[in-house]
């Protein structure tokens, strides 16, 4: 029987309590007490701990200059340039027309009138927002808070520097008026373009004083410290006028401005100044706008910590590269024919660490601070300097020879695609080498074909191309991409041939010190094994015909060098068309990447916007290369010259002839399931003047008596005679653009848009992996032997380097121009 308790209370009946009850209770009551005293004593400690924290916040940083300038140093650590906020001006609030801070309010901080420095109301909000969304998607710093952030810490996403930042607002709010904080915070808030405070940004986009921004303009402006780079009204006109038509709405939603000066100012255009940034004060300021954006990519600080913290960058500029950039880009003799607004970059890299040692983004006079930067930002399609990368290379590795032979004749590939030549020429049998040296478009596309997309994409993207899924079509065999790349990308992608088959990963800046002289960054040499040394060593035999035999001449110097020429035609729409129907005789972009043993260097050049009256007449063969002459030319002075050398154990490997494209009776390119039927999405291709050398048909030893050639696999196909009228694959498809034509609208990105940044890119998908060949011969043509049914004997290409002479080609109107 349990314990009980008996009770003799009047008018009560006796009750009986277990024990085990009341040691519940008692233990009950032990952990309430407990947990109050816990509570109690955590509320103290906070009360003492927050009271300790606001006696020590020193709010005298409220009343300094701006910190200190960021300092840039060459490869030899020598001061480039000294860049600081100190050019900030500062105008009281007086200044401030109503409709600015209205504006700032309203978008900032809607209730920075009613709270003291912590609006717990709106933190309240943001948390279940940021609950429910289950991201974070809305802040609760007030204006006091950000105005903390700014001048007393810094950007460090810590638990602690929130509550410093909390308590810092509350001693704000008890020190300073509401009107002190916002001229505080309008004068040191970051508006991007280099550009610190309001009075600097007024002038900057508007070419005018703070006191005379109309409601449309400060609305503009008002809504930049959020992102400045993001809402840019320069670089993304679009979202800069989203955002300003937000603050303007959100201004009549508090009552702050009526619903037609709303709608007034929402239909206001956003006019610019012309002069719209502030000028840097160095002689490289392309190269030091790409070093801020690779130190903002790598240390995730934002623009204003970068240029105001105090901070020194060294980098892999080097003066003698850079200078002989700079003065070709500031001679306008070298760039002829410019219609009025005509563009072009360069990227020097080492050709074994990757190290940005010469960069020049834009031939602008007016040198803005962060302007776009063609360099490093373009995405326009390359032409056929793609050609290496995801065409021959990849043929290397499945063991193809530069002496196969690839027949040049109209061929119509899956899906109805024709790609054209320069002139509507073809050729005949041609070498691989042949067909890369004279940059022929139908041996191009029928390699890709016969390695397999999959394959040439994959690689592709292992060279740190920026290819998408879209990109699986034939057109990426001339160059058509969705998207587009940049200089800088496709100088990265060579470094592989110069470097001994090792991708070297591009990058500009080598360390990062902070004031203090603490290393937050650090970079060194990054190289990734893409090909064996002697597929690179032959391609880049491949590519030195380029230069003494084929589309790229004027690039020739006094020491070996390697490259590709690339040209991307006019799209065939009724703003390019002749009086007889016929496109116009002119490019879209022109672009050479090549290199010595030393250095690999991209140029590009074409208009920020093609149009009728702003177009080019040259090609990757003409202007791009002869850059690239002129500044590799004084690159390199002086230093020794050096030969690409074979690597150690190099073989010439023999083998029997394969021939490519030369089926009948079907559509040549009739794919596998597997491989998406689509067209091209560019039409680019580089040529030389007059007839060029071709290979001759084999003689009757290399071919069987019953006719037919041994392909890849040691299939047998039928010959197929020079110039067979092309075979029909009977899809009825709808038959996709031409090559070297421009993608549908839509298709291409615009110029402004940044790009990706250089990435190793991904291994081919499994079972794509091609074999890794052993160097092959460069064969020597067939002697002139009996006629091939359908064909004719022809001259073969000599095996040795001619003298080169300038090319001279003129553009055609089907096919790319002569590059």
């Amino acid at each position: 029987m349990a314990d009980t308790e008996q009770t003799d209370k009047p008018g009560k009946k006796d009750r009986k309590t277990p024990k085990k009850k009341r040691t519940a209770r008692k233990i009950a009551g032990f952990v309430v007490l407990g947990a109050l005293v816990v509570v109690l004593g955590a509320g103290a400690w906070a009360a003492k701990t927050g009271i300790e924290m606001y006696r020590q916040t020193d709010l005298s940083k409220l009343a300094q200059e701006p910190p200190m300038p960021l300092r840039i140093y060459d490869v030899n650590k020598e001061l480039i340039t000294e860049l600081t906020n100190s050019r900030m001006e500062y105008v009281p609030y007086s200044a401030f027309p109503k409709a600015l801070t209205d504006a700032i309010v309203a978008v900032e901080d809607s209730r920075f009138y009613e709270h003291d420095g912590i609006d717990y109301k709106g933190l309240s909000r943001a948390l279940f927002t940021n609950v429910k969304n289950g991201e974070v998607v809305q802040g609760g710093s007030t204006i006091t808070q950000q105005l903390a952030k700014v001048k007393l810490f810094s950007s460090e996403q810590t638990f602690e520097r929130k509550i410093n930042e909390a308590v810092a607002a509350l001693k704000i709010e008890n020190n300073y008026g509401k009107e002190q904080i916002l001229e505080l915070y309008l004068n040191y808030i970051y508006y991007g373009r280099g550009a610190w405070g309001i009075e600097r940004a007024s002038q900057i986009y508007f070419g005018k004083k703070t006191q005379e921004l109309t409601l449309a303009e400060a609305a503009l402006l008002a809504g930049l410290p959020k992102s400045p780079n993001a809402y840019s009204p320069l670089n993304n006109p679009d979202k800069a006028k989203e955002r300003r038509d937000l603050v303007l709405g959100m201004m009549a939603s508090q009552g702050k401005i009526t619903a037609e000066q709303r709608d007034l100012a929402q239909n206001e255009p956003i006019k610019l100044t012309e002069n719209t940034s502030l000028s840097a004060s160095n002689k490289y300021p392309t190269y030091v706008d790409y070093v801020i954006q690779e130190t903002l990519d790598k240390t995730k600080m934002s623009e204003q910590e970068i240029l105001s913290a105090g901070l020194e960058i060294y980098t892999n500029l080097d003066p003698k590269v850079q200078d002989a950039a700079e003065a070709v880009y500031r001679d306008k003799k070298n760039f002829p024919g410019d219609k009025g607004g005509l563009q072009s970059s360069v990227v020097v890299l080492d050709a074994k660490t990757g190290a940005v040692k010469g960069l020049v983004g834009s031939r602008s006079e007016t040198k803005e601070f962060r302007a776009f930067n063609y360099a490093t930002q373009l995405q326009r399609q390359p032409g056929s300097t793609i050609k290496p990368v995801v065409v021959y290379t990849p043929a290397l590795l499945a063991g193809f020879k530069p002496g196969d032979l690839i027949n040049d004749v109209e061929t119509e590939f899956a899906g109805g695609y024709k790609p054209n030549n320069y002139g509507h020429r073809f050729h005949g049998w041609v070498t691989m080498e042949e067909a890369l040296a004279q940059s022929y478009n139908v041996p191009a596309v029928a390699m890709m074909k016969e390695v397999g997309i999959e394959k040439a994409l994959a690689f592709g993207r292992k060279a740190g191309l920026p290819l998408e899924d879209d990109d699986r079509v034939y057109g990426l065999a001339l160059g058509g991409m969705k998207y587009g790349t940049s200089p800088l990308v496709m100088a990265q992608a060579y470094t592989m041939y110069a470097n001994g088959g090792s991708l070297a990963h591009a990058y500009a800046v080598t360390q990062v010190k902070d004031r203090n002289g603490n290393v937050i960054l650090e970079q060194k040499t990054k190289t990734e094994r893409v090909i064996d040394a002697d597929t690179a060593y032959t391609m880049s035999e491949m590519l030195q015909k380029v230069i003494t035999e084929g589309s790229g001449r004027n690039a020739r110097l006094n020491r070996d060098v390697a490259g590709k020429t690339g040209t991307t035609q006019l799209p065939d729409v009724a703003e390019f068309r002749t009086s007889s129907g016929g496109v116009i005789d002119g490019s879209k972009d022109a672009w050479f990447v090549g290199y010595t043993p030393e250095l690999v260097t991209a140029v590009w050049v074409g208009y920020p916007v093609t149009n009728r009256e702003h177009y080019l007449t040259t090609g990757g063969d003409k202007l791009p290369a002869a850059i690239f002459q002129k500044i590799m030319s004084q690159a390199l002075k002086g230093q020794p010259v050096t030969a690409f050398k074979a690597p150690r154990g190099y073989r010439l490997a023999g083998g029997k002839i394969q021939r490519i494209n030369g089926e009948s009776g079907k559509a040549y390119a009739a794919v596998d399931s597997g491989e998406r039927r689509s067209g091209s999405r560019t039409r680019t291709e580089d040529s030389t003047a007059g007839e060029p050398p071709v290979t001759p048909p084999p003689s009757p030893s290399q071919t069987p008596a019953d006719g037919t050639i041994t392909a890849p696999g040691g299939e047998a196909t039928p010959a197929a005679g020079i110039g067979s009228p092309p075979p029909k694959d009977g899809t009825g498809g709808v038959k996709p653009p031409v090559a070297g034509k421009e993608p549908p609208e839509g298709t291409e990105k615009p110029s402004g848009e940044t790009t990706p940044p250089p990435s190793p890119g991904v291994k081919p998908p499994k079972g794509e992996t091609a074999p890794t060949a052993s160097a092959q011969p460069t064969a020597k043509p067939p002697a002139p032997a009996k006629q091939e049914e359908g064909g004719a004997a022809r001259s073969g290409v000599s095996a040795s380097r001619q003298s080169p002479v300038p090319s001279s080609s003129p553009a055609g109107e089907e096919a790319a121009v002569g590059n």
